[in-house]
């Protein structure tokens, strides 16, 4: 029989009348709270009993402190004549429990209370979660901005379509939550003035339960889809970032934790704290990329390589739909393939490139096939043949550049449509292809006969 487990507690930190009840009930059932972590609360086995929590706020009191302070142990000697004895803490929040039948209470004016949980709401947890919220605000806005203006931009990409409703989610659960605290605070503040009690707060407990009713299927229905796309690398990748996520928070309390032991000051403890979790998330996160890169858990696993002529070139090359030696009829002695797929549930996009060599020469094709399902064929379309602009400024110089397509004849590609690029009205070796279900973008290195043309079509269409 386990001793000790943990639990996710839908609980604000203002709102002690639910603490002190949810306390006491489970002691009711043989769990005494031990201590409160970043998010889980630890509880240890003990005989059931009636126990009684309170609990007070003090302003200074903080994780980063070499101790407890003056005035937190200046408390702990009061409640400990009274027959409080302290528990843990939470952030300002003091949490002390008492088995006597009828103990004196802790807070005894309602004006002091009030103002001592919005001295300590107002220490880290209002300007903390305001940030938060103007910085949600202005993404989601973003998101939402782009969606009307650039709808193919968010369609097309898997992580905004799965972070840009989670961002106006977090946003809406932000201003529900401040809103109702200064609610709270406004009604607790003219019913202190009247010489009443502090105001219920209500049941807030459905916040977090609807955060995380809509986070967990929303976060199965995404990697379910990368899955269903044969996207198992952002699977791979959104799994290890998370336990990274997990491990970097417990690494940083842990620091915060040794600093204390140390006797570390508040303001040196915080700062190597904030230091210990930007190098830390520099060097987790930036070694997942790597990893991520070099497993090619987006574009392919790296194949083993060897050198020829400065250059580096497969040992087995990957399998593509199209390569030099299907167009060519030729076997290479030096290739190098590289594949990239970028999908949505709306659009499916991979992009290859096919590089060869021989002694005589040196050989490249590159092509992106885009399928997109049928109600935004249309849109891909027009967006795909729009003009576009790119300039490049070098020492005060600046340059620019029009990028451009004209229709040429479809029968030698077998499509139902073809455009060649042109760069400022000069044609350049990059051909676009219509077909019923896809848009084939492709650039040689050479000259292609009409059959390598015809060749192209055929496999592009089917790929």
């Amino acid at each position: 029989m386990k001793s000790t487990k943990y639990r996710t507690e839908n609980l604000l930190l203002y709102d002690y009348e639910h603490v002190e009840e949810h306390l006491s009930a489970m002691a009711a059932k043989g769990w005494r709270l031990e201590s409160i972590g970043a998010r889980l609360w630890k509880y240890r086995r003990a005989e059931p009993a009636k126990v009684r929590y309170a609990v007070t706020y003090i302003q200074d009191a903080s994780q980063f402190n070499p101790g407890p302070t003056e005035r937190q142990q200046t408390l702990e000697e009061l409640c400990a004549a009274a027959g409080w004895e302290k528990v843990c803490d939470w952030f300002q929040m003091q949490i002390y429990c008492s088995e006597a039948e009828d103990p004196v209470p802790l807070e005894t004016e309602e004006s002091v209370r009030l103002e001592a949980v919005h001295r300590s709401m107002k220490r880290n947890y209002l300007p903390a979660n305001t940030v938060f919220l103007i910085l949600f605000l202005a993404m989601s806005a973003w998101f939402v901005c782009t969606l009307v203006t650039d709808p193919l931009r968010i369609l097309e990409n898997s992580a905004y379509l799965f972070i840009g409703p989670l961002l106006f989610l977090q946003s809406v659960i932000l201003s529900i939550t401040l809103g109702l605290y200064w609610r709270w605070y406004r009604r607790s503040s003219r019913s202190v003035a009247q010489g009443g009690p502090c105001a219920k707060p209500g049941k807030l407990q459905w916040i977090n339960r609807a955060t995380y009713g809509f986070l967990i299927p929303w976060t199965g229905l995404y990697l379910l889809s990368q899955l269903a796309a044969s996207q198992k690398g952002p699977v791979i990748y959104f799994a290890v970032y998370m336990l990274l996520i997990c491990l970097l928070g417990f690494l940083v309390r842990k620091t915060t934790a040794l600093l204390r032991r140390m006797k570390a000051s508040w303001g040196l403890n915080l700062f190597l704290t904030l230091l210990a979790d930007v190098v830390l998330a520099i060097v987790l996160m930036g070694g997942l990329n790597f990893i991520a890169i070099q497993g090619g858990w987006y574009s392919g696993a790296k194949s083993e390589t060897y050198v020829y002529l400065q250059e580096e070139w497969d040992v087995s090359p990957m399998d593509l739909p199209l390569t030099v030696s299907d167009l060519t009829a030729e076997e290479y002695s030096h290739i190098r393939r590289s594949e990239y797929d970028q999908s949505s549930i709306f659009v499916s996009r991979r992009s290859c490139r096919d590089t060869v060599r021989e002694k005589y020469g040196r050989f490249w094709l590159e092509y992106k096939i885009t399928q997109p399902q049928p109600w935004l064929y249309d849109l891909v379309l027009e967006d795909t043949l729009s003009p576009e602009e790119s300039s490049l400024s070098v020492r005060g110089a600046h340059f620019s550049w029009l990028y451009t397509w004209e229709e040429v004849p479809a029968a030698p590609w077998g499509a139902e449509a073809a455009y060649r690029q042109s760069i400022d009205g000069e044609p350049r070796d990059t051909w676009l292809l219509i077909f019923p279900d896809r848009l084939a973008e492709l650039s040689f290195s050479w000259d292609l006969t009409p059959e390598q043309m015809a060749l192209a079509g055929e496999i592009l269409k089917n790929a």
